[in-house]
């Protein structure tokens, strides 16, 4: 990216970095719960990509934090 600002129309997960916290708005529109989860199994793919490692092996790591949470993201949708 070239550090240009970007509008977002119609975001449907939006996550950042604000001081020491993870900020998540989810916003909902016309998706169900259904198809969040296809997104979110879409962005452990993206995930391992860009970090060029098994897909397996987010996995891990998302099923490892699905049973015990251990981050401090706070949902401001």
């Amino acid at each position: 990216m070239s550090g240009e600002p970007i509008i977002l129309n119609d975001p449907l997960v939006v996550m950042f970095e604000q001081g020491d916290s993870v900020i998540c708005h989810i916003h909902p529109s016309n998706h169900s719960y259904e198809h969040y989860g296809m997104f979110i199994c879409d962005l452990v793919r993206h995930v391992a990509g860009a970090f060029d490692v098994d897909e397996d092996a987010v996995w891990e790591w998302v099923d490892k934090e699905r049973h015990h949470h251990t981050t401090d993201i706070e949902r401001a949708s």
